[in-house]
């Protein structure tokens, strides 16, 4: 199993890494791409970030539990 930081960590970059390309490539920027292609970056930050919350709050319990005992 992958170790949740690393995910974390891997999540952080992908998410940077389609914000940056929003801004080189995104609506109001100086080579901006068609609609879709835009679009496929925005859902895809809106999952990781998601994704991120859902390992952050499986982190949380598992330190709950591990601080319960």
């Amino acid at each position: 199993m992958i170790d949740p930081s690393e995910m974390i960590s891997w999540l952080d970059r992908r998410i940077a890494s389609a914000k940056t390309w929003l801004d080189d490539h995104g609506p109001g920027s100086k080579r901006p791409r068609p609609e879709n292609e835009i679009a496929v970056k925005e859902y895809d930050i809106a999952r990781f970030e998601e994704i991120k919350g859902a390992y952050l709050k499986a982190l949380a319990e598992r330190e709950q539990g591990r601080d319960a005992a």
